[in-house]
């Protein structure tokens, strides 16, 4: 696998009063496949094909799958994971009930994980992008901002966010292993708070979200450049 730095570029920080304070964004990162992931095992010698890791990688996610749907925590060099609970008990004999609570999945980088991203270097470029810079994404119903309900209002906020509801190109996208899901349902559509519908079709688990428009300038010209800007952390969606 061929060596790279985290490109990283500097945005305005929207987050604080002080005007010159900057937040670094990570740039041009590529996201790998399981079929990549499945190529590298390949070219690293492994005597399994391509379909045997396939096989392999499907039975590995049916088995957490499983563990998680069972309550059961895992901990691996990969990943650990744990469970938490959001949501108000009334007093000591409440129960658990889905409409007022909700369980959240906590998924953290094994050791294998951690150890590879100390030794990750940096390299910062230069851009005057114009692209759209989301600096929260939060549940609006749950207030939670790293588990989202399927079928709930999500709120982003940052700057140049807003797109053309009427292009099927822009808009709201959470993006999955298995694919993308436009967030075709849009409630309000400004520059700096965008609100929208994620999906209840979506599959639990994790995801990021990305906007796309072709807006430009304070007015809100329209351009044919297509303009993505992604959210710098990852999300994950819970059943409704």
């Amino acid at each position: 696998m061929a060596t790279n730095s985290i490109k990283y570029a500097l945005r305005e920080n929207l987050l604080t009063a002080a005007p010159d304070d900057c937040l670094a964004q990570v740039v041009d990162a590529r996201t790998y496949s399981q079929e990549d992931i499945a190529n590298e095992m390949i070219k690293r010698g492994s005597s399994l094909t391509a379909a045997d890791i396939a096989a392999y990688q499907k039975l590995e996610a049916e088995v957490y799958a499983d563990i998680i749907e069972n309550g059961g925590n895992i901990s691996t060099p990969i990943i650990s994971t744990s469970f938490s609970i959001t949501g108000v008990f009334t007093n000591q004999t409440d129960s658990f009930d889905k409409a007022r609570h909700a369980i959240k999945l906590n998924v953290n980088a094994g050791t294998a994980l951690r150890e590879a991203a100390s030794k990750a270097t940096t390299q910062k470029v230069e851009t005057s992008s114009t692209d759209p810079y989301i600096t929260s994404v939060t549940d609006k119903v749950t207030g939670d901002s790293s588990a989202i309900k399927a079928g709930s209002v999500m709120e982003l906020t940052g700057s140049r966010l807003k797109f053309n509801a009427a292009d099927e190109e822009q808009g709201v996208f959470a993006l999955t292993s298995s694919g993308e899901i436009h967030c075709a349902t849009v409630i309000e559509n400004k520059p700096a708070r965008l609100l929208v519908l994620l999906p209840a079709s979506i599959t639990a688990g994790e995801f990021t979200v990305e906007v796309r428009t072709k807006l430009t300038g304070t007015r809100g010209t329209s351009g044919k450049t297509l303009k993505k800007g992604g959210y710098n952390k990852t999300l994950t969606a819970v059943g409704a």
